[in-house]
C-alpha cells in the first residue's frame, strides 16, 4: 500500500492531516490537527520512512535485516550491532527481568527464566548461550515504533494527534480538539462491530494482546515455546507507547497468578483483563485491584 495523505481545512481553526501506510504487517493511521498542509506532508515523508527503517532492522523473517543476521550467527559468534539494536535488545532483556520473564523475545526454552543471549556493552555485541536460540521481537517492535513516531511528532510542535498500529496499540499527544481525550474503543472479539470497551486517551497510550479477531492465537509463552490460548483480551494504558505494548503481551503470557505482581512494578499503568461473550456480553476484571 502507497502512502496515502488526505487534508482537510474545513474547519480553519483544526485542519487535519490523515496519513496512513503499510508496515509492521498491519495498518497504521495518524490523525495530526492543527498544521499547516505542507507539514502535514513532510511529517507523513518522515514517519514512513522511520517506521519501515525499523521493520527492516527487526523484522526476522527478512534475511538481510540485522536481526536475523544476530539469528544466524550468533550461536557460534559475537555479533556486532548498531547502537540502536543494542539499545533495544538492553531494553528487552530489563523487560524481561521485570515482567517475571513472561516478556521475552527469545524463543529459546531450555533454560526458563533466564536470558538466552549475552549483551557486551563496551563492544556492542550479542552472542546467544546455545544453539537453537532465536530471537523476534515481534512483540516489541510496534510499540517501539510508535513512541519514536509519536516523538517525531511532537518534536514538529504538533500539540493535538492520535496514532493506530493495527488498533492494538494506540498513542495520543494531548486530546481531542472538542473534547478532554481521545475516545478509542476496543473490538469484541465474538461480535464483529461491537465494542467491547472504550479508552480515553489524553497524552496516553494504550495497547491490546490477546486472540485476533479473526481467531487466530499468536502470543508465545516463552516458558514452553507454544502459543497462549487465553480466550480474554488485556488492555493495558499508560504514558508509553512501548511499555504497554510490552505489559500487554507480557500479561497475556502470563499465569493469572503472576499478573497482579508483574503490575506491582509499573506505577501509573492500568491493566485489565476483558472477558468477551457471545451476544456481546463483556466482564472487565482491573488487574491488581480486588
Amino acid at each position: 500500500m502507497a502512502l496515502e495523505f488526505r487534508y482537510s481545512d474545513k474547519n480553519p481553526s483544526h485542519p487535519i492531516s490523515f496519513i496512513a501506510f503499510q508496515a509492521m504487517h498491519t495498518r497504521i493511521e495518524i490523525l495530526l490537527t492543527g498544521v499547516e498542509q505542507s507539514v502535514g506532508r513532510k511529517l507523513a515523508a518522515t514517519i514512513e520512512q522511520e517506521v519501515k527503517s525499523m521493520e527492516r532492522r527487526f523484522n526476522c523473517h527478512d534475511e538481510r535485516s540485522p536481526l536475523s543476521v544476530i539469528n544466524l550467527r550468533a550461536a557460534g559468534e559475537a555479533v556486532e550491532v548498531g547502537d540502536d539494536m543494542f539499545m533495544a535488545l538492553e531494553l528487552c532483556e530489563a523487560f524481561r527481568r521485570t515482567t517475571a520473564g513472561c516478556f521475552d523475545i527469545s524463543t529459546d526454552t531450555a533454560v526458563a527464566g533466564q536470558c538466552s543471549y549475552l549483551l557486551d556493552a563496551k563492544r556492542h555485541t550479542v552472542r546467544f548461550q546455545r544453539e537453537g536460540v532465536r530471537l523476534d521481537m515481534g512483540g516489541f517492535a510496534k510499540g517501539y515504533a510508535l513512541e519514536r513516531v509519536r516523538q517525531i511528532i511532537a518534536d514538529a510542535g504538533v500539540e493535538t494527534a492520535l496514532m493506530n498500529f493495527g488498533n492494538s496499540s494506540v498513542a495520543s499527544i494531548g486530546h481531542h480538539p472538542y473534547g478532554e481525550w481521545w475516545a478509542v474503543g476496543v473490538e469484541h472479539t465474538l461480535e464483529r462491530g461491537q465494542m467491547a470497551c472504550e479508552v480515553h486517551l489524553r497524552s496516553s497510550a494504550m495497547s491490546v494482546s490477546g486472540r485476533s479477531t479473526d481467531g487466530r492465537y499468536h502470543i508465545i509463552n516463552p516458558s514452553t515455546g507454544g502459543t497462549v490460548a487465553a480466550e480474554e483480551l488485556i488492555l493495558v494504558e499508560g504514558r508509553s507507547a512501548l511499555i504497554a505494548e510490552v505489559l500487554s503481551t507480557a500479561l497475556y503470557a502470563a499465569p493469572k497468578t503472576l499478573r497482579a505482581d508483574i503490575m506491582s512494578r509499573y506505577e501509573g499503568y492500568k491493566a485489565t483483563e476483558i472477558y468477551c461473550r457471545k451476544g456481546g456480553g463483556v466482564e472487565l476484571r482491573e488487574i491488581g485491584n480486588k
